[in-house]
Protein backbone atom coordinates (compact mmCIF):
# COMPACT_ATOMS: atom_id res chain seq x y z
CA UNK A 1 0.00 0.00 0.00
CA UNK A 2 1.25 3.71 -1.28
CA UNK A 3 2.25 5.65 2.36
CA UNK A 4 2.31 9.17 1.73
CA UNK A 5 5.31 10.20 4.14
CA UNK A 6 4.13 14.37 3.87
CA UNK A 7 0.72 14.30 3.93
CA UNK A 8 0.41 11.68 7.05
CA UNK A 9 3.14 13.66 8.51
CA UNK A 10 4.92 11.16 9.44
CA UNK A 11 8.68 12.00 11.91
CA UNK A 12 10.13 8.62 11.67
CA UNK A 13 9.09 5.33 9.74
CA UNK A 14 10.59 2.28 10.20
CA UNK A 15 10.30 -0.75 7.71
CA UNK A 16 11.31 -4.42 7.44
CA UNK A 17 12.75 -5.48 4.06
CA UNK A 18 11.98 -9.13 4.37
CA UNK A 19 8.04 -9.20 4.12
CA UNK A 20 6.44 -7.09 1.16
CA UNK A 21 9.69 -6.02 -0.18
CA UNK A 22 10.85 -9.34 -0.79
CA UNK A 23 14.40 -8.45 0.76
CA UNK A 24 16.58 -11.07 3.15
CA UNK A 25 15.74 -11.40 6.94
CA UNK A 26 17.87 -8.88 8.71
CA UNK A 27 17.12 -5.75 6.23
CA UNK A 28 14.69 -2.74 6.66
CA UNK A 29 15.11 0.95 7.36
CA UNK A 30 14.35 4.08 8.78
CA UNK A 31 13.37 7.17 7.22
CA UNK A 32 13.33 10.18 9.36
CA UNK A 33 12.43 13.24 8.46
CA UNK A 34 14.91 16.27 8.53
CA UNK A 35 14.86 18.17 11.56
CA UNK A 36 14.05 15.21 14.22
CA UNK A 37 17.00 14.44 16.42
CA UNK A 38 17.73 10.98 17.58
CA UNK A 39 20.43 9.87 19.52
CA UNK A 40 22.26 6.41 18.19
CA UNK A 41 21.53 2.79 20.17
CA UNK A 42 25.00 2.24 19.62
CA UNK A 43 28.22 3.93 18.35
CA UNK A 44 31.48 3.07 16.83
CA UNK A 45 33.23 0.93 13.96
CA UNK A 46 31.73 3.43 10.73
CA UNK A 47 34.94 3.81 9.18
CA UNK A 48 33.61 6.79 7.49
CA UNK A 49 35.55 9.05 9.98
CA UNK A 50 38.08 6.38 12.00
CA UNK A 51 40.29 8.99 13.31
CA UNK A 52 37.48 10.54 15.19
CA UNK A 53 37.05 9.75 18.72
CA UNK A 54 33.14 9.78 18.67
CA UNK A 55 30.64 8.72 16.01
CA UNK A 56 29.79 10.92 12.59
CA UNK A 57 27.10 13.20 13.87
CA UNK A 58 26.32 13.51 9.51
CA UNK A 59 23.81 11.55 8.54
CA UNK A 60 22.99 8.46 7.79
CA UNK A 61 26.44 7.73 9.75
CA UNK A 62 25.25 8.92 12.89
CA UNK A 63 22.65 6.14 13.29
CA UNK A 64 24.53 3.65 11.37
CA UNK A 65 27.31 2.25 13.57
CA UNK A 66 29.37 -1.20 12.70
CA UNK A 67 29.71 -2.70 9.74
CA UNK A 68 26.61 -2.43 7.66
CA UNK A 69 25.04 -5.59 5.99
CA UNK A 70 25.92 -5.57 2.69
CA UNK A 71 24.83 -8.59 0.83
CA UNK A 72 21.28 -8.11 2.68
CA UNK A 73 20.92 -4.68 1.16
CA UNK A 74 21.80 -5.79 -2.22
CA UNK A 75 19.13 -8.74 -1.87
CA UNK A 76 16.72 -5.75 -0.62
CA UNK A 77 17.32 -3.54 -3.52
CA UNK A 78 16.94 -6.48 -6.04
CA UNK A 79 13.59 -6.73 -4.35
CA UNK A 80 12.63 -3.24 -4.40
CA UNK A 81 13.59 -3.49 -8.08
CA UNK A 82 10.86 -6.52 -8.57
CA UNK A 83 8.09 -4.88 -7.23
CA UNK A 84 9.47 -1.67 -9.01
CA UNK A 85 9.46 -2.94 -11.86
CA UNK A 86 5.90 -4.96 -11.67
CA UNK A 87 3.86 -1.97 -9.70
CA UNK A 88 2.86 -1.96 -6.09
CA UNK A 89 -1.10 -2.01 -7.50
CA UNK A 90 -0.39 -4.78 -9.57
CA UNK A 91 0.68 -6.96 -7.03
CA UNK A 92 -1.69 -5.43 -4.15
CA UNK A 93 -4.47 -5.97 -6.90
CA UNK A 94 -3.54 -9.73 -7.12
CA UNK A 95 -3.08 -10.56 -3.28
CA UNK A 96 -6.55 -8.98 -2.45
CA UNK A 97 -7.88 -10.95 -5.29
CA UNK A 98 -6.52 -14.33 -3.52
CA UNK A 99 -7.21 -12.86 -0.20
CA UNK A 100 -11.07 -12.61 -1.14
CA UNK A 101 -11.07 -16.22 -2.39
CA UNK A 102 -9.93 -17.29 0.63
CA UNK A 103 -12.55 -15.33 2.52
CA UNK A 104 -15.34 -16.26 0.23
CA UNK A 105 -15.14 -19.88 0.67
CA UNK A 106 -15.26 -19.82 3.99
CA UNK A 107 -17.25 -17.10 5.54
CA UNK A 108 -20.29 -19.27 5.25
CA UNK A 109 -19.01 -22.19 7.27
CA UNK A 110 -19.84 -21.70 10.66
CA UNK A 111 -16.58 -24.18 11.46
CA UNK A 112 -14.35 -21.07 10.42
CA UNK A 113 -13.57 -17.92 12.28
CA UNK A 114 -12.28 -15.18 10.72
CA UNK A 115 -10.41 -11.75 12.15
CA UNK A 116 -10.56 -8.57 10.45
CA UNK A 117 -12.72 -7.49 7.56
CA UNK A 118 -14.20 -9.43 6.01
CA UNK A 119 -13.83 -6.71 2.78
CA UNK A 120 -10.60 -8.02 1.01
CA UNK A 121 -9.87 -4.60 0.07
CA UNK A 122 -9.13 -3.83 3.76
CA UNK A 123 -6.51 -5.77 4.22
CA UNK A 124 -3.24 -6.96 2.79
CA UNK A 125 -2.10 -10.15 1.66
CA UNK A 126 -2.48 -11.48 5.13
CA UNK A 127 -5.57 -13.11 7.21
CA UNK A 128 -5.97 -14.90 10.25
CA UNK A 129 -8.35 -17.81 10.69
CA UNK A 130 -9.20 -20.40 13.49
CA UNK A 131 -11.16 -23.47 13.26
CA UNK A 132 -13.33 -23.37 16.17
CA UNK A 133 -12.32 -26.05 18.56
CA UNK A 134 -8.97 -26.75 17.61
CA UNK A 135 -6.07 -25.36 18.26
CA UNK A 136 -4.19 -23.16 15.72
CA UNK A 137 -0.61 -25.08 16.26
CA UNK A 138 -2.34 -28.24 15.14
CA UNK A 139 -3.97 -27.19 12.64
CA UNK A 140 -0.77 -25.61 10.89
CA UNK A 141 0.85 -28.85 11.66
CA UNK A 142 -2.02 -30.72 9.92
CA UNK A 143 -2.01 -28.26 6.90
CA UNK A 144 1.49 -29.00 6.43
CA UNK A 145 1.39 -32.75 6.84
CA UNK A 146 -1.60 -33.07 3.85
CA UNK A 147 -1.06 -30.48 1.55
CA UNK A 148 2.91 -30.07 2.01
CA UNK A 149 1.09 -25.84 2.58
CA UNK A 150 2.93 -23.46 4.95
CA UNK A 151 1.01 -21.13 7.18
CA UNK A 152 2.18 -19.56 10.85
CA UNK A 153 0.26 -20.23 13.84
CA UNK A 154 0.37 -18.51 17.25
CA UNK A 155 0.48 -14.75 18.80
CA UNK A 156 2.70 -13.90 15.62
CA UNK A 157 4.77 -11.10 17.76
CA UNK A 158 1.97 -9.84 18.56
CA UNK A 159 0.47 -10.70 22.29
CA UNK A 160 -1.38 -7.70 22.45
CA UNK A 161 -3.80 -7.64 19.27
CA UNK A 162 -4.58 -11.34 20.39
CA UNK A 163 -5.81 -10.19 23.96
CA UNK A 164 -7.98 -7.25 21.88
CA UNK A 165 -9.75 -10.04 19.22
CA UNK A 166 -9.79 -12.59 22.53
CA UNK A 167 -7.03 -15.03 20.77
CA UNK A 168 -4.66 -15.24 23.73
CA UNK A 169 -2.82 -17.05 24.35
CA UNK A 170 -3.15 -19.24 22.02
CA UNK A 171 -2.93 -17.04 18.79
CA UNK A 172 -4.59 -18.09 15.00
CA UNK A 173 -3.60 -19.50 11.92
CA UNK A 174 -2.59 -17.05 9.80
CA UNK A 175 -2.69 -17.57 5.98
CA UNK A 176 -0.53 -14.96 3.94
CA UNK A 177 -1.07 -15.22 -0.08
CA UNK A 178 1.61 -13.13 -2.00
CA UNK A 179 2.58 -12.55 -5.46
CA UNK A 180 3.92 -16.03 -6.69
CA UNK A 181 0.98 -17.80 -5.10
CA UNK A 182 -2.35 -18.86 -7.33
CA UNK A 183 -6.08 -19.01 -7.26
CA UNK A 184 -5.69 -23.19 -7.51
CA UNK A 185 -2.95 -22.82 -4.75
CA UNK A 186 -5.77 -21.31 -1.75
CA UNK A 187 -8.24 -23.37 -3.13
CA UNK A 188 -5.93 -26.44 -2.20
CA UNK A 189 -5.70 -24.55 1.25
CA UNK A 190 -9.48 -24.49 1.49
CA UNK A 191 -9.80 -27.76 0.50
CA UNK A 192 -7.44 -28.98 3.07
CA UNK A 193 -9.04 -26.61 6.08
CA UNK A 194 -12.14 -27.90 5.37
CA UNK A 195 -11.03 -31.55 5.60
CA UNK A 196 -9.32 -30.36 8.78
CA UNK A 197 -12.45 -29.31 9.99
CA UNK A 198 -14.25 -32.57 8.91
CA UNK A 199 -16.69 -31.79 6.11
CA UNK A 200 -15.64 -33.05 2.88
CA UNK A 201 -17.37 -30.88 0.56
CA UNK A 202 -15.94 -27.75 -0.51
CA UNK A 203 -18.02 -24.95 -1.97
CA UNK A 204 -17.49 -23.91 -5.55
CA UNK A 205 -15.94 -20.50 -5.66
CA UNK A 206 -17.41 -17.91 -8.16
CA UNK A 207 -15.67 -14.54 -8.90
Amino acid sequence: MPIDIKKSCIDLLAFPGHKALLGPPGTGGLYVRNGVELKPWREGGTGVDSISPTQPTDMPFWLEAGTPNTVGIIGLKEGIAFITEKGTETIWKHEIELVDRLIQQLIDDTRFEIYGSKDARKQMGCISINIKGMKPEIVGTRIDEIANIAVRAGLHCSPYIHRKIGTFPQGTVRISPGFFNSAEEIDATVKTLYKIAGKTGVIPFSP
